[in-house]
């Protein structure tokens, strides 16, 4: 018997995780059918593909499911998340104020009775990075390359 897991495939062997990486469904789809043509014996599907048992029986749940592709990992239930209403109305405020997260903190509990801490609003900020709005009046805004101008020629108190 040897000892650890093998680092290349043996001839005959498909890598299911190569196939994973190209198309999750595809790969799952694969064993299957690969199932299908073996009697469903499930310890030889998992040394053809190079998987653990537990995997393959992941697969048929599934298959069961009847939905192959991948769960997505966001938690079902999110009892600590900030409400959607609450969130559009910091980048409401963000847009209009142009605060930082420490002042927007300090106004949304002021003016708006919104208790958020500084660190719960910068990461609102930064998911919604698309819809925040940086209207930069009263900014110059350069229009191309300046002139250039030689300083060292210039005679002293001449104005350039």
């Amino acid at each position: 018997m040897k000892a650890g897991r093998p680092t290349s495939l043996l001839p005959g062997k498909i890598d299911y995780k190569q196939l994973t990486k190209v198309n999750p469904e595809a790969a799952r789809l694969a064993v299957l059918e690969y199932l299908g043509t073996n009697g469903h014996n499930i310890s030889q599907a998992a040394s053809v593909f190079g998987i653990s048992r537990s995997v393959v029986y992941n697969i048929l749940r599934k298959e069961k499911e009847g939905d192959l592709r991948d769960r997505p990992r966001t938690p079902r239930h999110q009892p600590g998340r900030t409400p959607p209403a609450v969130e559009n109305k910091v980048i409401e405020v963000k847009n209009k104020a142009r605060l930082g997260p420490e002042r927007l903190s300090r106004y949304l509990k002021q003016y708006e009775d919104i208790d958020l801490p500084a660190g719960t609003i910068r990461h609102i900020l930064r998911r919604n990075k698309k819809r925040i709005d940086y209207h930069l009046s009263g900014f110059r805004v350069r229009k191309g390359k300046r002139e250039f101008v030689d300083w060292y020629s210039a005679k002293p108190f001449e104005i350039v």
